[in-house]
Parts: structure tokens; C-alpha cells; sequence
């Protein structure tokens, strides 16, 4: 693992670049009530925009790993560790992450009867046109490695050794619950709890290819439902 070398400038470009323009959009649509369950359908997960994301995603990340070059960083700050047991652990985190989810989310509808009929909203939204196979292939492929590459890979080795683990991984679960935001306050519970357990399992085993396998399987699990037919 990489020695302390934080700095604080470093740490504020690279996530900005990383995600500051996912951050935005969060944030506009959730402050302008056209998040899911809080406007009704929009056209959320369309080819186009899954297409897009992958684009830019496929652009930005020249632009962040020479950041990281530049300040000192290397492949192996990233260890992968694709082995068979990894691949295993990834699927377990995939199940156990929707098993949770069926479970706070059950919790959520019993406690808070506005939660479940935002949660409704969101489960029924339908994309115009849907996505095809491809775009949603493609996507979860690309973004998995994008996302827990930066978001957790870099945040918590950035900060476990200067401000310990648990901040390190707080941090990391507080980023992506942000950019996820434009999904509604009502899937708050769900990136925060899927947020844990990747920080934490990259806390336990310092590699990244389980924390990939769990969400690529979760991105097409999600996205499977509203492909096009």
C-alpha cells in the first residue's frame, strides 16, 4: 500500500476532475425535483446517455491518471488481483448487496410511507425507448472499473494513512452517494450501505477486482430490466 504522501490540493483536483461534473448533475437534478420518484418518469438510462457516459468516462480518465502519474502515483497503487477467489467475493457482495437492499428498503416501506411511494416512483420508471444490450454491456463494463478505481481505489489510499480507515472509507461512501443523488433521496440508503462494503472490503483485502465484479453485476442486474426488447 502507498506510503502518506496526501495533499490536500492533489486530493480536491483529482476527485473534481474524476467527478465533478456527475456531482453537478446530482445535484441540479435532485434540487430541481427531477430526480427519480420525485417528478415521475424522464428519460433516464437511455442508449444516449449510457453511451455518453461511457464516452466521457473513457475521456476524463487519461486526464485523471496523468494527474496521478504526475504526482508520483503508479499501476501498482492499484492493485487489481483478478483470481477466482476475488471473482467469488465480487458475486457474494453483489448478493449480498441486493439482499440488503430488499431489506432496508422492506424497513423503509414499513417506517416511512413517503419513502415507499418514492421508492414506487423510481421502480417504475421506464426509459424512452429503453437501452439496447449493447449500451448496457458496454457500461457495465466501463463504469465499474471507472468508479472504484477513483472512488474508492484513490480516496481510500489517499487518506487511510494519513486520517486512518474508517475516515478514508467514509469519505469514498459520502462521494458516491453524491453523484447517485440524482436517483432521489429514497436510494440515499442503498449507495451508502453498497458504499460501506466496497470501502471496507478494499480496506480488508487491497484490491480492486472484487470491488469491479460486484458492480459491473449489479450495473447490468440494474439496467436488465429496462433493456429494449
Amino acid at each position: 500500500m502507498r506510503q502518506d504522501r496526501f495533499s490536500a490540493a492533489e486530493f480536491v483536483v483529482v476527485v473534481l476532475t474524476a467527478f465533478g461534473s456527475f456531482l453537478l448533475t446530482s445535484f441540479y437534478v435532485l434540487a430541481s425535483g427531477q430526480a427519480h420518484g420525485e417528478a415521475g418518469p424522464l428519460s433516464f438510462f437511455t442508449s444516449n446517455q449510457l453511451y455518453g457516459i461511457v464516452i466521457y468516462e473513457l475521456s476524463i480518465a487519461p486526464v485523471v491518471i496523468s494527474i496521478l502519474y504526475l504526482r508520483g502515483w503508479r499501476l501498482a497503487d492499484f492493485p487489481l488481483g483478478a483470481t477466482r477467489a476475488l471473482t467469488v467475493l465480487g458475486a457474494c457482495i453483489a448478493v449480498a448487496t441486493v439482499a440488503g437492499d430488499w431489506v432496508i428498503t422492506l424497513v423503509l416501506r414499513i417506517l416511512f410511507q413517503s419513502i415507499g411511494s418514492a421508492l414506487d416512483a423510481y421502480e417504475s420508471v421506464v426509459p424512452l425507448g429503453g437501452p439496447s444490450l449493447a449500451s448496457v454491456v458496454l457500461l457495465s463494463i466501463v463504469n465499474p472499473v471507472y468508479e472504484e478505481v477513483f472512488a474508492c481505489g484513490y480516496v481510500i489510499a489517499a487518506l487511510r494513512e494519513r486520517f486512518g480507515v474508517t475516515t478514508a472509507v467514509n469519505v469514498s461512501v459520502a462521494i458516491r452517494v453524491s453523484y447517485h443523488l440524482y436517483q432521489g433521496l429514497a436510494n440515499f440508503p442503498f449507495h451508502a450501505m453498497y458504499g460501506l462494503i466496497q470501502g471496507y472490503v478494499f480496506a480488508r483485502y487491497g484490491r480492486l477486482w472484487p470491488l469491479i465484479v460486484s458492480h459491473a453485476i449489479l450495473d447490468f442486474y440494474a439496467l436488465s430490466f429496462v433493456i429494449r426488447q
